[in-house]
């Protein structure tokens, strides 16, 4: 399975699986890379191709597979997979063909048009990864926050909030921090912490009123793609040279640690005034697109109600995200011998401001 590559839209990581096993995930990512950029045409698959794709290591008999390929089908279609397209949302089933044939032990499938985009049209943002790694981690929890951190592999930094973070992991509502600590972080942390260096820290703040500070989001942090490339190859040099290698510490060491807030990405004194307000643009937009996803999966959940606390916040966001976003794409618009000193200080404040996550 040596250069087997996933690819997909990032549209898809705004979509929380809900009730996947880490079986079927390692299924759908391979059906996925199967029909990686071929179209919305039929295609046919062995039992014994995906078995071998997803390296299966019980001896689960035909009738058991055919039940864990239906259990994908099943749910992607209870998903009801939503994504906005303008000022058009689309809601639809991923797979348009999607039969078993028991007898010849194959699986028959095929891409909806309406979905052609997000396995074939790579021209915007999308999410790249190794077949062979993902199928090897252990937790669904990691699964789906591997999907998301390579995501942001160039960067390496993704911040979200915690609403943003139960949503897209599927983490239950009735886990406190605590639960999600040692049932969600810890496993993330135990298969990916010291490959990708990753850091993770809380972000707390007030949900008004008295009291304590609360988590109220996360960051996290890891080695970007460049990075990792640059150990490999650093570690197969020392290989050369075994004598001056240096022991490898295998303890993993404790980074859950409590922050106030957010430090700065990176900082932009080598940026014009007009690139930073085109790169805030950028992120503004990209934070526009999750968050409606995000809502729109609030809403069709049946244990919530318009008023839900969750879906009130998620609303102001994106108020105060269009909001900052049209006044941002009016100063972009001005000739720079029209931006005075006044109007300076108001971008300058602008650009600090909030409706971050």
């Amino acid at each position: 399975m040596e250069n087997e590559i996933v690819k997909y839209n990032n549209d898809f990581n705004n979509q929380a699986l809900r009730s996947f096993t880490a079986e079927e995930l390692n299924l759908l990512i391979t059906l996925f890379h199967k029909l990686k950029e071929k179209g919305t045409n039929i295609f046919e698959y062995s039992f014994y191709e995906l078995k071998k794709l997803i390296r299966l290591e019980k001896n689960m008999t035909t009738k058991e597979f055919v039940n864990t390929i239906m259990n994908v089908n099943k749910k992607l279609l209870s998903l009801n997979y939503t994504y906005r397209e303008n000022n058009t949302i689309v809601q639809m089933t991923i797979f348009k063909t999607f039969k078993i044939k028991i007898d010849k032990q194959i699986l028959m499938i095929s891409l909806n048009e309406d979905f052609r985009f997000l396995l074939n049209d790579f021209n915007k943002e999308w999410t790249r990864f190794e077949l062979k790694e993902f199928i090897t981690l252990k937790s669904s929890y990691t699964k789906e926050f591997y999907r998301r951190m390579k995501q942001f592999k160039n960067t390496g930094f993704w911040r979200c909030s915690l609403d943003e973070f139960r949503y897209l992991m599927d983490i239950p509502e009735s886990y406190k921090v605590v639960n999600i600590d040692t049932r969600v972080l810890k496993p993330i942390m135990k298969e990916l912490g010291e490959k990708y260096n990753l850091k993770i820290e809380k972000k707390y703040g007030f949900s008004g009123g008295r009291g304590r500070s609360r988590v109220v989001g996360f960051e996290f942090r890891f080695n970007t793609e460049k990075k990792i490339k640059e150990n490999i190859s650093s570690n197969n040099d020392e290989l050369s040279f075994p004598d001056e290698t240096k022991k490898i510490e295998t303890t993993p060491k404790k980074v859950l640690r409590v922050v106030e807030a957010f430090p700065e990405v990176k900082k932009e004194k080598n940026l014009t005034l007009k690139e930073r307000i085109e790169k805030e643009i950028g992120i503004l937009k990209n934070g526009i697109q999750s968050n409606t996803s995000l809502l729109i999966g609030l809403m069709e959940d049946p244990k919530r109600s318009l008023n839900n606390p969750v879906i009130v916040t998620v609303r102001k966001k994106l108020v105060e995200k269009n909001s900052k976003l049209t006044k941002l794409e009016k100063f972009y618009s001005l000739d720079d011998d029209k931006i005075d000193e006044n109007m300076k200080e108001k971008i300058e404040n602008l650009l600090k401001s909030g409706a971050e996550n």
